[in-house]
């Protein structure tokens, strides 16, 4: 999914910044020292260093949806909203053409607020939201130190901006649940409790007290058998 993320932006800073593969060049690599040292044309550079939950939107969308089937109940759990963080940078031999070339990038993917599914690449497409986008900006809840990303890079730092992306994570989708789980408590004395076998029961085994735990419930050591 993050690869065709990666599709999508490339052909969003081609293709409304006006620029070929033939000048320029689009990185997702870390863009260490050793990264720039092997370069030879002017580079865009998208490191995406981060990935979080979108706690805003949960707290928005968390409502299960819940419906009756014939085994039970269906519990529908919404997607899940990531934060997916890039480091926009532009690497030339002269600072004009890193800024010339930056500024273009920047304009690029200003140009919309988001993306639409039906205009991205691969799984994207199949996405249940419009793919939000903050470009050179961050959300209030989103904290970022640059100095300290460019501190573990092992190199010079450079102008750059942020690009956050908003996906929508499927957790499984539907869970099928019974609405009552009917279980067997037998009473009695065992002289070897481990093997889960009475030498005299309380009550006769043909009517055994019936208890009713919450779905999922497993019996504890003590009870025998289940329904």
């Amino acid at each position: 999914m993050i690869h065709d993320l990666d599709s999508t932006l490339e052909k969003i800073i081609f293709e409304r910044g006006r620029m070929t593969k033939r000048d320029v060049d689009l990185s997702f690599e870390t863009p260490t020292g050793e990264w720039s040292a092997r370069l030879s044309r002017p580079t865009i550079n998208a490191w995406a260093f981060d990935i979080r939950e979108n706690v805003r939107l949960r707290n928005a969308d968390m409502s299960s949806a819940i419906s009756k089937t014939d085994k039970g109940a269906k519990i529908t759990v919404p997607p899940r909203r990531i934060d997916i963080a890039y480091l926009i940078t532009a690497w030339a031999r002269k600072v004009e053409d890193e800024h010339q070339l930056l500024w273009r990038t920047l304009a690029a993917l200003s140009q919309s607020r988001f993306i639409t599914p039906s205009t991205a690449d691969g799984l994207l497409k199949e996405q249940p939201y419009d793919i939000p986008l903050f470009v050179g900006t961050t959300p209030p809840e989103f904290a970022v130190n640059i100095t300290e990303l460019w501190g573990v890079l092992n190199n010079q730092m450079r102008l750059g901006f942020l690009l956050i992306a908003t996906l929508a994570l499927d957790v499984g989708a539907a869970l099928e649940v019974p609405l009552v789980i009917e279980g067997r408590l037998i009473v009695g004395q065992s002289l070897e409790p481990e093997s889960r076998s009475l030498d005299a029961a309380d009550f006769p085994p043909e009517k055994p007290i019936r208890i009713k735990r919450k779905p999922n419930e497993t019996p504890e050591n003590g009870d025998q058998g289940g329904d």
